[in-house]
Formats: C-alpha cells, structure tokens, sequence
C-alpha cells in the first residue's frame, strides 16, 4: 500500500509555492499509534476531528495543510484522506515537500505533539498544540486546545499576532535554554 498512497498524496498533494496566495494553517499527521501521542494528549488524539475543527474555525480566506508522516505511507486508507479532501479548506500536502517548508510558508502550526510544534517555535511561528502535557504549551505564542471553543479563541489570537512581536524572539530563546 505504501506506494499506492505516496501516488494518491502525489496527485492530490499541493506545494508550498501552489498556496503563495493564501494563508496557511500547517496540520501534520502524527505516527499512530504512537505511546508519545497517547501520552501527551490522551484526551484529544483524532486528527480528522481536530482538522475538523480548525476548518470551520480558521478565517475564510485561510487553507489547512494536512501532510502524512512519512513513515505513515501505506498505513492510512484513501478513505482517510478522503474525508480530508471533503472538507472545503483543507488540502493535503505533497508528500515531497518537508514539514520545514510548511512551517516556513505557513502562518500558524497546530499539533498534537511530535516536533512540528517546537520547530515553529524556533520558526518564529506561533502554535496551536492539542497535548496537554507538551512543555511548549507554556510559552506565550503557543494555545493550548482542547474544545471547539478553544480551538476558535486560539486561531482568533494567534493569527492576530504581528510578525515582529518580539514574544516570538523570546519563546525561540527560551525553549533553546530549556533543551
């Protein structure tokens, strides 16, 4: 199934330079299952539930970027990323593009756990995290969601961030010491 699912991701896929236009809310997929994912976040570990929620949270003109983990190809059902396909601002990311491209392009990361949510801390991006217990969550460009409700008073709060707030400077320095 692995090269099956690499040529769907492929065909469906889109490229940082094919969004330059819009804003972008970066969302990958964690290696399930995984004890980190059910230990960091064991409340909230559905990623279609999640992206769901950001969906129809996010601002009109803004696209949710979903990119499978690339030791996930062949795990995951079309299905699966069908029901992603269905949602009108969601679009999946080719599977040769990196998640530092993504982070780079995007304005905002939302993650369950795994390194994405770090990256764009060192990325100056701020980050939406849905695991409880990441030690990120205390920095004050990330939000911790674990409702609807949370999920929309975070996109509201972060995408309004300025670029040149210099609270991303200190959160980059900050988990720097802290690792």
């Amino acid at each position: 199934r692995r090269p099956y699912v690499f040529a769907y991701l492929s065909r469906y896929g889109f490229k940082p330079a094919q969004l330059k236009d819009r804003r972008v809310i970066f969302f990958p997929l964690h290696f399930e299952p995984e004890s980190s994912l059910l230990a960091l976040s064991p409340e909230l570990n559905n990623s279609i539930e999640i992206v769901s929620w950001i969906s129809k949270a996010a601002p009109a003109d803004t696209v949710i970027v979903v990119k499978e983990h690339p030791d996930c190809f062949g795990v995951r059902s079309r299905r699966y990323y069908d029901n992603f396909r269905k949602m009108a601002n969601v679009m999946l990311a080719h599977p040769e593009t990196t998640s530092w491209e993504w982070i780079d392009r995007s304005s905002l990361t939302a993650t369950i756990t795994g390194t994405a949510g770090f990256e764009a801390v060192y990325f100056k991006k701020p980050v939406l995290s849905f695991g409880k217990y990441q030690v990120i969550n205390r920095l004050p460009t990330v939000r911790y969601a674990n409702t609807y409700e949370t999920v929309k008073a975070g996109l509201d709060d972060l995408l309004n961030l300025e670029r040149d707030d210099e609270r991303f400077e200190r959160c980059r320095k900050a988990l720097h010491r802290a690792l």
